[in-house]
């Protein structure tokens, strides 16, 4: 996926509260646009997508912070590239009805069934592509310091975001996203190109989910250590990077929040009904 050529990323407490102690950020509108495909599987996704207010689901989230500028949130056709990015120039977080194609291609059980109700693992997995490119523009938009790999930070807002489901949401979302990384993973060895890339590989970027997710709630979660999907020596550092992680959203984001931490009820209706 394209990156914002934001700023640089930090999830460090380090930066400390200096962002806690200023005035409350403007509050700009977040509008959402579904452009109508012309390729047919295309324009079956757009329909569905529409039909349940995929968008507007997900503005309820980012409406959870106060924007000093408009932000766009577009499901767009992209010629046969599955794809997801935030653009700067024009405040947009663009997902492809392309790269929900493949999602669902990639996903056992994330395509509809005829007189079916799985639109479920979709949506988590189109909610993980949003939230993600959703942090790029946040860094942009609220010059939120951040040191390290600015796709790493924003997989890490996704996934804070995530965890505030119900725990039986949370698994089933995160269980969605391993597979669709497991088969990434299974494309082939990473070449040159790939391992210089700005994003980390398939198998890391879950690792790092699912760390976190078993850092906020090891009952809920225990079943990945259990499994074998994350390592025990791994495992052992997980509360400790996600009481890092969501302790350094909140201090970095603290001024933007429309309230004193991140709402999980917001969350939580964004997703009534979909999961």
């Amino acid at each position: 996926m394209r990156c914002a050529a934001a700023i640089m990323v930090s999830l460090a407490l380090a930066l400390g509260a200096g962002p806690g102690r200023a005035g409350p950020a403007p509050d700009a509108p977040i509008r959402v646009v579904y452009d109508r495909p012309a390729h047919p599987e295309s324009l079956a996704i757009y329909h569905r997508v529409r039909k349940h207010r995929v968008l507007e689901r997900l503005r309820e989230i980012a409406a959870g912070m106060r924007l000093p500028r408009s932000l766009t949130l577009r499901f767009s056709a992209c010629r046969g590239e599955a794809d997801a990015w935030y653009e700067p120039a024009n405040r947009t977080v663009a997902v492809c009805y392309e790269y929900v194609r493949e999602v669902e291609d990639r996903v056992p059980g994330a395509a509809p069934r005829a007189g079916g109700r799985r639109r479920d693992a979709v949506f988590g997995l189109i909610a993980q592509a949003f939230l993600h490119e959703t942090g790029h523009a946040l860094f942009d938009l609220l010059d939120v310091p951040v040191l390290g790999r600015e796709e790493d930070a924003a997989d890490q807002f996704a996934a804070l975001v995530l965890l505030e489901l119900p725990p039986a949401q949370a698994r089933a979302v995160v269980d969605d996203i391993t597979r669709l990384f497991r088969s990434l993973a299974a494309d082939g060895p990473p070449q040159a190109a790939l391992l210089a890339d700005d994003h980390g590989l398939p198998l890391q970027r879950l690792t790092n989910l699912l760390c976190l997710a078993y850092g906020a709630d090891r009952r809920a979660f225990g079943y990945l250590v259990a499994g074998g999907a994350l390592p025990r020596p791994r495992a052992d550092l997980c509360e400790a990077e996600y009481g890092l992680a969501l302790s350094a959203l909140h201090t970095l984001f603290r001024r933007h929040l429309r309230g004193e931490r991140l709402e999980r009820a917001r969350v939580r209706r964004a997703f009534r009904g979909m999961l």
